[in-house]
């Protein structure tokens, strides 16, 4: 049987070290190579974390493709205990396609307050288009904050639309990425408009060699106006893949049930017929079951259950001690 030895990202902080460890085995058991992965071990190999992963077969264009998006995995490699009789271990690079249609800076560069690490918003998107059964388009964050979210969708070839209610940080979001694409020489096309009682500013961009135009869309607003605020999008107000970070500010545990109860109905209005909703919340005094109990209260939404879908719960800091992730589709 083939082995991979997939080597865990590092990380500069021993903080985010501790997340990629743990983010690494579930998301390569939910990621396409899932179904044929036969056994998944750690291993240190020159001091650095690896993970053994044996295969049933042969990688298929897929598999090969899903590697070189991985955010908890920085390079990977085929495993050999020996070579010709002499007993190693031995890797031999795998050279995976990383199809990145914009550069990495779009999602790395810009720094801002309560930015969430960029490895952890790849794992979060990468759950929620390996939970949705097609292969998504479009991808909204309804509290995007500074727009990493529909930034790294951009990257992968979708429409990235976000929603942020602080007025300065989508102003501050628009310009930053009017700039990039001016500095990156990108062609692109920027619209603001007013909709819904808020303001949208719609980017239409054409990356090199990308089979259509992607489109950014920032929009001022609350994210349970989401349907009033994104009516009349163009290429329609309905979204495959609902992604978001859930703000770490709310200390009480009703006010995350509140934000549920107003923002799921209304997600699920922009959500196409099978979206997949990805959330990551502040675990540290909210249980995933009472969390997953009130994400499906109204019926909108199918939480995933069992298996590395309940693997996700992982470290962050010294205040929030675990951080965890609902992935679910829709109704």
């Amino acid at each position: 049987m083939p082995t991979l030895a997939a080597r865990i990202a590092p990380q500069r902080s021993t903080q985010y070290a501790a997340l990629a460890s743990a983010l690494a085995e579930p998301e390569l058991r939910l990621s396409p190579l899932g179904p044929t992965i036969t056994d998944l071990r750690p291993m240190s190999l020159a001091g650095a974390p690896y993970l053994l992963v044996e295969l049933r077969g042969e990688l298929t264009p897929e598999q090969q493709r899903a590697l070189g998006e991985l955010g908890a995995i920085s390079e990977v490699f085929w495993f050999h205990e020996s070579v010709g009789g002499v007993p190693g271990p031995f890797l031999a690079p795998l050279d995976v396609p990383r199809p990145a249609l914009l550069p990495p800076e779009l999602v790395e560069a810009r720094r801002y307050r309560g930015k969430t690490n960029e490895l952890f918003s790849r794992v979060l998107v990468n759950l929620a288009r390996w939970a949705h059964p097609g292969t998504p388009a479009r991808l909204l964050d309804p509290l995007m904050g500074g727009g990493t979210l529909p930034f790294i969708a951009l990257t992968l070839g979708m429409d990235g639309a976000g929603i942020e209610r602080d007025r300065p940080t989508v102003e501050g979001t628009d310009t930053f990425l009017a700039a990039f694409l001016k500095e990156a020489r990108v062609r692109h096309r920027r619209m603001a408009e007013r909709v819904g009682g808020g303001r949208r500013t719609l980017f239409t961009v054409s990356p090199p060699g990308a089979p259509r135009s992607l489109l950014a869309a920032f929009v001022h607003g609350n994210a349970e106006a989401a349907p009033a605020l994104l009516a009349h999008l163009p290429g329609g107000a309905r979204f495959d893949l609902i992604v978001a970070d859930l703000p770490y500010g709310i200390q009480h545990h009703g006010q995350i049930q509140a934000l549920l109860a107003s923002g799921l109905p209304a997600w699920y209005q922009v959500a196409a017929a099978d979206a997949a909703l990805a959330l990551a919340w502040d675990a540290t005094r909210l249980p995933r079951d009472t969390f997953a109990g009130w994400a499906e209260t109204g019926g909108h939404w199918q939480a995933l259950r069992g298996g590395a879908w309940e693997m996700l719960g992982h470290p962050v800091d010294r205040v929030i001690k675990r951080r965890d992730v609902l992935v679910a589709r829709r109704r």
